[in-house]
């Protein structure tokens, strides 16, 4: 968010804890904006809900507190809230958001200077947010009607991206993490690394299945929207080489539903695609909320809890090496192999991994496979640079984050997971007896892309 929507986030979230929120909300939208129609689709856009009541101000301030305390997130992630009025054109031809959006999602109107967002060609990465000096584009966060969730004291449980590593302190521990959430209201924190670990059996399985012989490929990684976006949309016809795994953060909701239905999952994660993720018509009503890096510093900075001087809620270490290195390049590629060269001998000398970052560089691999020069069998592609670590909504810089997660990572005490009682344990809990079930079509762990 840019300086002045980040001022009006806080000073609503602080509002909300405050019990005055209704106050602050009118007077925002009385005093804040040039006009109504930008105060109206701003403010309910930093709220997280829908604006689309054409009511006196009275009245639309009681519908968005009533929309914020029934949980009705806004669908949109990414909107335009502001005409361009100067261009920022760039040496390519293209303006500063039209340069970082993946698919071309950004046209241009018929005045050759302002914008527009095709929604059949933007899949919410938030780019054009971070690269608009002007802020006139806004990402939905999802933190008030969580918030109110998080009041009615219904169990919540944040599942946080294996990223998390370093993102609110160099040495702060994943405990410490715990006992700050939990403090923020939530039931407990749990890693989707282990989500991560399973997912790492179940490719295991399909490249033993899949790559044959030398010339077979397999792609994934299906932690990454944008890579997965870019398949679907633009590279269709390798879709038959795509692992059909759900996300690591899908696979951790559907368990954790599976085990209490009536629980609610909150994702903590560096990427804004994750929103628009969670929303896909196969996957929606997983996740319940996505609350980015930056947001939860800043609700931990509202509400002075410091993780660093927290003594910390312990629990069994549960997570892999492989599923804790999700978050960065190769780390996919690394876990996977692991599995294969446990069950899989033959197969192991089959695995030739390539594991590419950011959107140039996958669509140039992509490319390449088209032409038939590449000749790796296993395939990794991450949208941002270094993976996951260098998502949008980090609060730590690329190296600090792989820094941070490799540490984390290579001193976890499962070095393998298939040497895990407690994830066998949980794997048994909702009906997985042998890893080898992974692979038959598992309707918890798979989705289609056809």
């Amino acid at each position: 968010m840019k300086d002045k929507y980040q001022d009006l986030y806080r000073r609503l979230v602080n509002a909300y804890y405050n019990r005055n929120f209704e106050e602050v909300f009118e007077h925002m939208l009385k005093t804040e904006f040039e006009n109504k129609e930008e105060a109206r689709e701003i403010l309910s856009a930093l709220c997280g809900v829908e604006n689309d009541v054409n009511k006196d101000d009275y009245i639309f301030t009681q519908v968005i507190i009533d929309s914020i305390t029934k949980g009705r997130v806004r669908e949109k992630i990414v909107q335009k809230v502001h005409k361009c009025t100067e261009d920022c054109e760039q040496s390519d031809g293209k303006s500063k958001c039209q340069s970082v959006c993946p698919f071309d999602a950004i046209i241009r109107a018929e005045d050759g200077v302002d914008k527009t967002i095709d929604p059949m060609l933007c899949m919410s990465c938030g780019r054009c947010v971070t690269a608009c000096d002007r802020g006139n584009y806004l990402e939905t966060p999802q933190f008030l009607p969580l918030a109110n969730l998080l009041d009615e004291d219904e169990k919540v449980v944040a599942i946080v991206a294996p990223a998390i590593a370093g993102q609110f302190g160099e040495n702060i521990s994943l405990d410490q993490l715990r006992e700050a959430f939990i403090k923020v209201g939530f039931s407990d924190m749990v890693e989707v690394a282990m989500a991560a670990d399973i997912l790492s059996f179940k490719e295991a399985l399909e490249f033993n299945e899949h790559v044959k012989e030398k010339g077979d490929v397999m792609i994934t990684s299906c932690c990454c929207p944008m890579w997965v976006s870019m398949l679907r949309k633009v590279y269709h016809q390798f879709i038959k080489d795509v692992s059909p795994s759900v996300s690591p953060m899908i696979a951790m909701g559907r368990v954790l539903k599976a085990l209490n239905p009536d629980v609610k999952i909150v994702f903590i994660s560096p990427c804004v695609a994750k929103k628009a993720e969670a929303k896909e018509p196969d996957l929606v009503g997983t996740i319940d909320f996505v609350v980015t890096f930056q947001e939860m510093k800043m609700i931990f900075d509202l509400l002075h809890i410091e993780p660093a001087k927290l003594k910390g809620v312990p629990s069994v270490d549960y997570a892999a090496t492989g599923g804790r290195l999700y978050a960065r390049t190769g780390g996919v590629s690394e876990a996977v192999f692991d599995v294969v060269d446990e069950l899989f001998p033959e197969s192991r000398k089959l695995f030739t991994s390539m594991s590419v970052d950011g959107v140039p560089d996958c669509k140039r691999t992509l490319n390449e496979l088209t032409e038939g020069k590449i000749r790796a069998s296993f395939i990794e592609g991450m949208g941002c640079k270094g993976g996951c670590v260098g998502g949008p909504k980090t609060n730590v810089d690329e190296e600090k984050g792989k820094e941070a997660v490799n540490r984390v990572a290579y001193e976890s005490a499962i070095k393998n997971p298939l040497n895990s009682e407690i994830l066998n344990d949980l794997l048994h809990k909702i009906g997985v007896e042998d890893i080898y079930d992974l692979k038959d079509g598992n309707s918890m762990f798979e989705r289609h892309f056809e």
